[in-house]
């Protein structure tokens, strides 16, 4: 197995992003020292050189709104105990690629967290990240204290890559009125995947020229339904995609069928009349959707925007032979990117950040779960029987995180345009997955090469 020194370099990762005229321009980088324990009278990291003064720490992050806010209080926090760095936070939408470029220009933020867990292996794989182990090897940061699912999945080729001080559960938000009104037990939700079709269409309300008014539900995300279905997309063994699974085409198939039912043209006129997503004005909370695809962080957006309204959870219901309490999980990943100055300075943050009162604290305000066991089981958490569906979804048995393979956020964008063409009518279900199995196996060959060549 490659260590991730001997793949460490800018000219790696322009090779890997394939970007030959930048890299004739950029030179090879020479891997850094192993980290060690910052300066305790300057604050600085020992990455390089101490600065004289505090270490300026440009933080990339993608949360925005009042969530935004809640973490500049901890920001905020962090700087003032530590006089020696000063972190300073800033909304970067689309920091996939604006880091990789930042990486290709020799200007890489300090510390980034919008890099999605569906990302991590991708931009590890580019030489986009350095990796953490050392220093979370140097101060006994170990997996003993998260849900073990979380800290693998960020590992890979051997090496810890970010720590998330979030995470996220996918659920089914629905309204008790709504159900009410349509003659349906609140108190007992769907189960199967037939009866929530049932209560779908009992839910809609359609005009007699075919305008939606409301729907029941419009399920979508294909790496969710996927797996409630029963379905996988990579064979780790054998290296290979599987995104045309039978089963995971049954719930594209069956996805589709509901914007086929209704008329692709019609839903997309009716979702363009939706309100801001973070707002009074939320389709859900409007009463335009009965039921709705969301994560426990919904709590604090209907502690918010829609405090009379009774809203309940349940566990996507699984066809026959689907896996029951099935959730994907997800988050944003506090990484470094390669090439920063103090990367010690960088580590100092997060790992502050991931202190369990820092962590709980953040969670708690923006409901979302920490990654720890420990703070996610708080009182204050799982009191609300919403939350506590989703803690115990994550630590159940079919709670799935991202493929780690090196081509998984390309697999990510080819399953989303595949569900867009099957939502407008364009291909079937099993005619669209065959060729991203097909264009994913083939870039993921691709870049296999490239790394055992590296």
């Amino acid at each position: 197995m490659q260590t991730w020194q001997s793949r460490y370099s800018r000219r790696g990762f322009l090779k890997l992003m394939g970007s030959s005229t930048a890299a004739v321009a950029l030179a090879a980088c020479v891997a850094p020292p192993p980290p060690t324990a910052p300066d305790a009278a300057s604050g600085a990291g020992a990455g390089g050189t101490a600065a004289e003064g505090q270490v300026f720490l440009n933080y990339w992050t993608g949360w925005s709104g009042f969530e935004f806010d809640a973490l500049q209080q901890l920001v905020d926090q962090f700087n003032e105990e530590h006089p020696g760095i000063f972190v300073n936070m800033t909304t970067v939408f689309g920091q996939y690629d604006k880091v990789l470029t930042a990486i290709a220009g020799g200007n890489p933020p300090d510390v980034v967290s919008a890099v999605w867990l569906h990302q991590l292996v991708s931009m590890a794989a580019r030489n986009g990240l350095q990796p953490v182990t050392d220093y979370a090897e140097r101060d006994g940061i170990t997996g003993e204290e998260y849900f073990p699912q979380f800290w693998e999945a960020w590992h890979w080729n051997n090496h810890l890559w970010g720590l998330m001080i979030t995470a996220n559960a996918n659920v089914i938000a629905y309204r008790t009125d709504l159900f009410e009104e349509v003659g349906l037990d609140p108190d007992n939700p769907p189960k199967t995947l037939d009866e929530l079709d049932a209560a779908a269409q009992l839910l809609e309300k359609v005009d007699s020229n075919g305008n939606i008014e409301r729907v029941g539900i419009l399920p979508a995300g294909i790496t969710w339904w996927g797996r409630v279905f029963g379905g996988d997309f990579y064979n780790e063994a054998q290296q290979q995609i599987t995104a045309n699974n039978p089963k995971v085409v049954a719930s594209l198939t069956w996805m589709g069928s509901y914007r086929q039912r209704l008329g692709p043209e019609k839903v997309a006129a009716f979702q363009s009349g939706f309100g801001d997503y973070m707002s009074t004005q939320n389709s859900f909370f409007v009463g335009k959707e009965a039921m709705t695809q969301v994560g426990e962080w919904f709590i604090e957006f209907q502690r918010r925007f829609a405090t009379d309204l009774d809203m309940r959870f349940m566990p996507a219901p699984p066809p026959e032979g689907g896996r029951e309490n099935c959730t994907t999980f997800g988050g944003s990943v506090f990484t470094i990117p390669a090439g920063v100055q103090y990367p010690d300075a960088s580590w100092e943050f997060i790992k502050w950040l991931s202190q369990d009162e820092n962590m709980g604290e953040f969670c708690y305000q923006i409901h979302n779960v920490p990654p720890k066991v420990k703070p996610a089981y708080e009182e204050r958490f799982i009191s609300d029987e919403r939350f506590k569906m989703a803690v115990d979804l994550l630590n159940g048995p079919n709670a799935f995180g991202p493929d780690k393979m090196p081509v998984n956020d390309f697999l990510f964008n080819r399953l989303q345009e595949a569900e867009s063409s099957v939502f407008q009518g364009e291909m079937a279900a099993q005619d669209v997955l065959d060729r991203v199995t097909q264009e994913t196996q083939d870039e993921l060959d691709k870049t296999l090469e490239r790394l055992n060549m590296s």
